[in-house]
């Protein structure tokens, strides 16, 4: 059945809006799906999702979708809603209602919520001047078996949350001393008020010193009271918070390395930092708002009670004129929440760019992109600055009704205070309680407006941070116990396709391939054909789309994730250099370091003798992303990284492409000792190093081509024959395109070849 009100969900990150659309849709339609399986069903990526997607995600939970170009009278007219509408060249959103007569357009929007347009105003965002008067959108209907389909059950947040409240089990002793400190706290507070009157109307009235010095002592009393248990529960609250922040952000962090290295390919950098700081509202909700929210009420009832005994009229004016302060201040709430979704979104842009712009200086630089790179800034900026400007706007009109509602109550109270007192019912010693009673009664109206707030951002951060908590962990269908391996150690990959979003094209198609145990499998191909797709999914970085991998007769998924990688060494393309010492970024933290199993990954990696000639040696940290090292040496650092674990399998990916050549010729040499009764997995073009490989792999377009050692393949004249030729071609090309007096030392200002590299090229070592 459909809901009379249509459903809107915010998208919880900056791409989301597509998957959001369709959840929407899905609701309106009586069924429930998350944003993450929606994600999962679209291949959302970095970029986002397309049409394509969206309708491939539609069509797998039973939804008819047809995406098509229409006028906008079509729209409000003739085209059945909801429809998803592409806007703004850059975002999706849902039209689900039109007003034919007014022209107006009613979307949901997952960015901003419910918003309405005037027909101009959406035509300018979803027409482009070069469509003719035609936007894009998806119309979209539930098929026949739609119903019939098993949704997702709704999970609880209120489970999660208790986890959230878990946290704070530990220290319940602790929250017991601040009850019994906020307690002892009121109920000094509570005597002040009778201590004002009884001044006034006993020791001034009477003129009697001594009673009034005796009050004046005990005042002092309960002021310094007050003040140490204010002390006591700050003390307590300053435990409490430093130990729950440390406990909340290192479970974030430890759930973030559990997930799979695709959430992190699709997740922009703002959108994961950002969730950091969601933690902090929720424990700035619970620790501060939330306890405070608690002492006031303790402050409200005690008063209220003394209040309602002293003069029930004044404490009716007081509620009437407190609950409409209350009711005005809510009135903004809507509102507040609307930016909050729209703040959230330019910060995690405003971060991306900052991580992206640090990391991309040099090619920065290089291009004199600065400026282009600063206006994109500033762009964000702006769009920051309007988000301000409303909020501060709507924090000025809120402020401006509250604090009149506020001052128009505390006068009313006033003045039948003053009316009181000339008609003699009431003395004047009540009248000054009551003004300080009043004055404490407003801290938890005020109070209770801000819980009221802070409730709205915290639970608007635990909806995005219940969203990465319920995400499966990469070892989930695995487990974490090791099992006994097959004797066999061979690698077997059968049938095995990849592609990245269900509707990219196939990266990998039907590969059948067998590693052997204990030989050397060198992997080559042009760029692009999927040559270090192959060894990430191998490594297990990637499931496969289909087909399987296996480790003798058993499928390498029943394997615990901890006990495959121990068992695998990896030098990839894009490896990292840690912001740590060098000794570190080899061994990464072994609790024992074994210096045997050291030297030998030094020695073989070529690197050890200008580790020793820096000043600090093995203790020389490193800046990050391994600033202040070659490229070549960052290379040696990695391969002496994958040797120092003295792994069974070992997989290099372009492990050599920045070394220079005599250092190639050594590390290579010296890894053929390192190779024996190892299983390797060499992803390489130049010659020198795949040419004594066992087993030598030719792919292309994610096809293997041929299989076969060097003299084999050569022999075929197929296409590793090519691949092979063209390197050579390019090497005497190098040579042949200088003069021959060039060559020859003749040229002026140009030094003859040495023999040495002459012989090397003519061997075909030297490339490109």
């Amino acid at each position: 059945m459909k809901s009379y009100s249509f459903p809107c969900d915010r998208q919880l990150d900056m791409m989301d809006c597509g998957p959001a659309c369709l959840k929407m849709i899905a609701k309106y339609y009586g069924k429930y799906y998350s944003l993450q399986h929606l994600r999962d069903k679209c291949g959302i990526t970095k970029e986002g999702v397309s049409f394509l997607d969206l309708s491939h995600a539609a069509e797998s939970i039973g939804l008819r979708s047809l995406s098509l170009k229409c006028a906008m009278d079509e729209l409000i007219i003739k085209i059945p809603l909801p429809v998803i509408v592409h806007w703004n060249n850059s975002h999706f959103i849902v039209v689900y209602k039109t007003n034919p007569r007014t022209g107006s357009i009613y979307v949901a929007d997952p960015a901003k919520g419910y918003i309405r347009y005037r027909k101009e105003e959406f035509v300018a965002k979803w027409i482009k001047k070069a469509e003719k008067d035609k936007g894009i959108l998806m119309a979209i209907e539930p098929q026949a078996d739609f119903y019939q389909r098993q949704g997702e059950e709704r999970i609880e947040r209120k489970k999660t949350f208790e986890n959230f409240l878990g946290y704070f089990r530990p220290y319940k002793k602790s929250f017991i001393n601040l009850f019994v400190v906020m307690l002892v706290v009121t109920a000094l507070q509570g005597l002040l008020p009778f201590i004002s009157k009884a001044v006034i109307d006993v020791g001034i009235q009477t003129h009697d010193v001594d009673f009034i010095t005796i009050v004046l002592v005990a005042n002092i009393a309960i002021y310094v009271s007050i003040l140490l248990s204010n002390m006591a529960r700050d003390w307590i609250l300053l435990h409490v918070t430093a130990r729950v922040n440390i406990a909340l952000i290192s479970d974030y962090l430890i759930k973030l390395m559990l997930l799979p290295i695709t959430f992190f390919e699709n997740k922009m950098t703002g959108d994961i930092l950002q969730r950091a700081q969601d933690h902090e509202r929720i424990r700035s909700f619970i620790m501060n708002n939330s306890i405070n929210m608690i002492f006031s009420t303790l402050t409200f009832l005690v008063f209220g009670a003394i209040l309602l005994f002293y003069n029930t009229t004044i404490f009716y004016i007081f509620l009437g004129g407190s609950t409409l302060y209350v009711a005005w201040v809510l009135g903004f709430m809507r509102l507040r929440k609307k930016l909050d979704w729209e703040y959230f979104e330019l910060v995690s842009k405003n971060q991306s760019y900052w991580v992206e712009t640090i990391g991309s200086i040099q090619d920065i630089k290089i291009n004199n992109y600065e400026k282009p790179k600063r206006w994109k800034w500033e762009g964000i900026q702006a769009r920051l600055y309007k988000v301000n400007v409303r909020s501060l706007n709507i924090n000025n009109i809120q402020n401006l009704g509250a604090q009149f509602i506020d001052n128009i109550k505390n006068l009313s109270i006033t003045f039948y205070c003053a009316v009181a007192v000339i008609k003699g019912e009431m003395t004047f010693g009540v009248m000054i309680s009551t003004q300080f009673m009043i004055g404490m009664l407003n801290g938890p109206v005020v109070q209770l407006i801000q819980f009221l707030l802070s409730y709205q951002f915290a639970k608007i951060s635990f909806l995005r941070l219940n969203e990465i908590h319920q995400l499966k962990d990469e070892h989930e269908d695995v487990g974490t116990n090791p099992i006994d391996l097959p004797e066999s150690k061979t690698l077997i990959i059968r049938n095995l396709s990849f592609q990245y979003t269900p509707t990219a094209p196939a990266v990998l198609k039907n590969i059948y391939l067998i590693i052997p145990e204990g030989k050397v499998t060198a992997v080559v191909g042009d760029s692009g054909s999927g040559k270090s797709t192959l060894l990430k999914l191998v490594l297990r970085l990637y499931k496969p789309s289909f087909g399987e991998i296996l480790i003798g007769n058993m499928n390498i998924n029943n394997i615990s994730l901890k006990q495959w990688r121990d068992k695998c060494g990896a030098v990839m393309q894009d490896g990292k250099i840690f912001n740590d010492t060098i000794l570190n970024n080899i061994v990464l933290d072994d609790e024992k370091v074994d210096y045997k199993k050291l030297k030998k990954a030094l020695d073989t990696a070529n690197i050890a003798a200008e580790i020793e000639r820096l000043p600090l040696g093995y203790q020389t940290k490193m800046g990050e992303q391994g600033r202040g090292l070659s490229g070549g040496q960052k290379q040696r650092i990695l391969i002496a990284r994958a040797l120092y674990k003295d792994p069974d399998y070992l997989f290099f990916d372009e492990a050599t492409n920045s070394l220079d050549t005599l250092n190639e010729q050594k590390i290579v040499a010296a890894l053929d000792n390192v190779f024996k009764n190892k299983t390797v997995v060499v992803v390489a073009h130049r010659l020198s190093t795949i040419r004594k490989a066992d087993q030598i792999v030719v792919m292309q377009d994610g096809h293997i081509v041929e299989v076969g050692n060097h003299d084999s393949l050569m022999q075929k004249k197929g296409r590793y024959y090519q691949l092979v030729q063209s390197q050579l071609d390019l090497s005497s090309t190098v040579m042949t395109e200088a003069p021959v007096a060039a060559i020859n030392g003749k040229e002026s200002g140009t030094p003859p070849l040495p023999e040495s590299i002459k012989n090397q090229t003519e061997n075909g070592t030297i490339r490109e």
